[in-house]
């Protein structure tokens, strides 16, 4: 940890010294001040302590929240480090005011669980506090996968994930966007054998086994940027076109009733972002996908009414599958 006490004030490990009581915030007992040449001050406890705080944190999470905590002091904002919340009954990494303002910074370094994001984005937000998260370098190379994109906030209306970089002593955005993926021949044939091993699996809608020997050019028209979709996308949107081929022609929607009739197609599918607001991006990408529809001459929109004007049509040859997909996307 990088705070202490001594004589009820707060001190950071940074500007400690030797031969002095410094105590735990969390259990009181006595810490040892650890101020080498290589690793960053920090206080530790002694060997065997039970306390909450004694958990190990790597030299890349302690020398990242110093440096956060640095580079927030001279932005001219309020800072402190490892303030303790007595609501959630958590620690903060830092602690910001920035005008009227609370805000929290958590670097995280380490894997952390759906369910705790989950948990600490939704306390703070509770609380009147906004919560920012940084990441550290293991998920630097994970960018494509959800551990990493399960950290997707808004900055300034954009998709973004953050990412402190210790050797830099800066703040790296990357930001993402739901897109049109295009498409190779290659893909389309990809995509026959990812059907195909889905329709082995338990749990999964039988219909799927309809689509392995024939798809919809709708169902190739993918995404990406933002992983969505629990399954492969796919898989999402055969169980869409099976639906869509079930209402009756010239049946119109609202754009809200038509997004959550997309939605419910599998309640399971979604994928969670505990850092945005619920559904944003789930209906950012059907957006994405209804557009998709328009152009493929499933669907019109007049104003705020969708209305289903041909179902999407089966093309049992790959190359033809390809075809009009090229002419789709010029």
């Amino acid at each position: 940890m990088l705070v202490a006490k001594l004589n009820d004030q707060f001190i950071n490990a940074a500007d400690a010294c030797q031969g002095k009581n410094y105590c735990c915030p969390e259990c009181g007992a006595y810490l040892i001040l650890k101020h080498g040449q290589r690793k960053i001050a920090h206080f530790a406890h002694q060997g065997n302590s039970g306390c909450a705080l004694r958990e190990g944190e790597s030299y890349e999470h302690l020398l990242g929240k110093q440096q956060i905590f640095e580079w927030a002091r001279k932005k001219g904002w309020q800072a402190e480090l490892e303030v303790y919340i007595p609501q959630l009954e958590q620690r903060a990494d830092v602690f910001l005011r920035i005008g009227g303002q609370r805000v929290v910074i958590e670097f995280q370094c380490s894997p952390l669980s759906l369910t705790a994001l989950q948990k600490r984005t939704l306390g703070y937000q509770s609380i009147g506090i906004k919560c920012y998260w940084f990441l550290g370098s293991p998920y630097k190379q994970k960018l494509n996968q959800r551990q990493t994109q399960k950290f997707i906030q808004l900055v300034n209306q954009q998709y973004t994930i953050m990412f402190w970089d210790t050797k830099a002593k800066i703040l790296r955005l990357v930001k993402l966007a739901i897109k049109e993926k295009p498409l190779s021949l290659k893909e389309v044939t990809h995509d026959y054998r990812i059907l195909r091993r889905l329709s082995l699996l338990q749990g999964i809608n039988s219909c799927i086994k309809e689509f392995t020997r024939g798809l919809p050019v709708i169902c190739h028209q993918k995404t990406l940027g933002i992983q969505v979709t629990n399954h492969p996308e796919i898989y999402w949107r055969c169980l869409v076109v099976k639906k869509l081929s079930n209402i009756p022609l010239f049946a119109s929607f609202s754009l809200d009733s038509w997004y959550r009739l997309l939605k419910k197609v599998d309640l399971t599918e979604w994928l969670k972002f505990p850092c945005l607001s619920s559904s944003k991006i789930v209906n950012d990408y059907l957006e994405v996908f209804t557009k998709q529809l328009l152009k493929s001459g499933n669907i019109i929109i007049d104003g705020q009414t969708v209305i289903l004007i041909s179902h999407p049509s089966y093309h049992r040859s790959i190359m033809k599958q390809y075809q009009e997909i090229q002419r789709l996307i010029q």
